[in-house]
């Protein structure tokens, strides 16, 4: 019944809707449609707000919103804010510190070279607040560097060609 009533509409009277371009193979991906997108900001909130917290955003209310002037009652004043305290300023970790200068490095060079097993990298850390690593890169130098033998690279033909030979002395092909 529905194949009979599929082959009576006509190619011809559905109008062609080219597929939208897809990084995806079209065949197996679930969803095509790729919806056209807004210019500026777009606020869309959830369906049923949940906690009583969760408000439209000042940036979003309209200029003859009663809320506008609710919002601006809370703010708090950007002098108070710039007159505040740092409590703590927090370094992320990918944040380089700056807190080593050419006269630090100088000195330090001068104490490992005068005693190395009193000035040991540990006791230097401590004394001049720099972390191990940084202190490894400055006296890269004055480690000696252990003589590296050139790793002797064997083709996989020639292996495969020693495995056959002992087969092959072992009567086994």
């Amino acid at each position: 019944m529905i194949r009979t009533s599929i082959r009576r509409v006509s190619t011809k009277s559905i109008p062609y809707e080219p597929i939208p371009k897809n990084k995806y193979n079209q065949v197996r991906s679930a969803y095509n449609f790729k919806p056209a997108k807004n210019d500026g900001f777009v606020y869309s909130p959830p369906a049923a707000i949940i906690k009583p917290q969760m408000i439209t955003p000042y940036i979003f209310l309209p200029e003859n919103d009663p809320r506008r002037e609710l919002a601006k009652q809370h703010r708090i004043d950007p002098k108070i804010v710039a007159e505040m305290p740092i409590i703590r300023q927090i370094n992320a970790p990918h944040e380089r510190q700056y807190n080593v200068d050419a006269d630090t490095i100088n000195k330090i060079k001068e104490l490992r070279a005068a005693d190395p097993e009193r000035w040991t990298l540990k006791e230097i850390s401590k004394e001049f607040n720099i972390e191990m690593d940084k202190l490894h890169f400055f006296l890269r130098s004055q480690f000696p560097k252990k003589p590296t033998e050139p790793v002797k690279v064997v083709s996989k033909k020639l292996l495969d060609r020693q495995k056959r030979k002992q087969l092959w002395l072992r009567n086994q092909y």
